[in-house]
């Protein structure tokens, strides 16, 4: 199996888990949560328990989107070096760029769930984390078009 495809179903699964999750704790709620958080991780907005599920909505939006643009690696539409406009390199770094999205929002609700149950009081700094290793593997995903854009002009 294709780790291209290993990851799809990785991410679905995930994807599953954040549907399942909100859907099992949604009733137990309070009917005001934390909708947004301060960078401390203090609870800075709050809204009715319905927008608990905005979170799984946008979720599985990007899952969707990041599916459908791996049909059509030449897309103008996408932006990405011409290495990359291969169908199976452009699923392996769409779905792996993806796999730190769909933690970051599992964290999110579990962990907004946790504060409207009252079982914790801030956000953790795990949040943190996932997002440097978001942006760390977008880092490495820039250099290495860089370093291909610069081969390229060297070999022309």
């Amino acid at each position: 199996m294709k780790l291209s495809s290993i990851l799809l179903i990785v991410n679905t699964l995930l994807l599953i888990v954040i549907w399942v999750f909100t859907g099992i704790k949604y009733a137990e709620l309070p009917d005001i949560i934390p909708t947004h958080f301060d960078f401390q991780g203090n609870v800075d907005g709050e809204s009715g328990k319905g927008t608990i599920w905005l979170l799984p909505c946008i979720a599985s939006f990007i899952h969707l989107l990041f599916i459908g643009a791996t049909r059509d690696p030449n897309s103008p539409m996408l932006n990405v070096p011409q290495s990359f406009r291969n169908k199976e390199r452009l699923e392996l770094y769409l779905f792996f760029l993806q796999l730190p999205v769909m933690i970051l929002f599992l964290d999110i609700i579990v962990e907004s769930i946790r504060v409207a149950e009252g079982k914790q009081t801030e956000l953790s700094d795990a949040v943190f984390f996932i997002l440097g290793l978001l942006f760390a593997m977008v880092g490495v995903f820039l250099v290495r078009c860089i370093k291909e854009s610069i081969t390229k002009k060297s070999n022309d």
